[in-house]
């Protein structure tokens, strides 16, 4: 993760957070995520997967595209700018099979 510090454009850093805040939980864990960048460890959030239906990510991902503007592959991000950088809502049978697959 430190070595993709600052590698995201700034001008799309906002809208790939969102979207990745977005996403719906496939799966959850009991623990929280911290921040492994930080000296101090806060944390960040409930610890799950997150998916769009196609892509799915840690939830604490959009923290740090947030506050260190992590680099993203470029295919997710021409996928999320198509999608006009928003999550489509999943239909629950969808979900489980995304879960099942996973």
């Amino acid at each position: 993760m430190a070595e993709a510090q600052g590698e995201l454009a700034e001008e799309v850093v906002a809208m790939a957070a969102e979207y990745l805040k977005n996403g719906q939980v496939v799966a959850a864990a009991s623990g929280y995520a911290f921040d492994e960048l930080a000296p101090d460890r806060p944390e960040i959030a409930p610890l799950s997967i997150l998916t769009d239906g196609e892509w799915s990510w840690p939830s604490d991902l959009s923290y740090y595209v947030q506050k260190y503007q992590v680099g993203l592959p470029e295919e997710f991000l021409q996928h999320a700018a198509a999608r006009g950088w928003r999550v489509q809502k999943l239909a629950p049978e969808e979900l489980e099979e995304i879960s099942e697959n996973m």
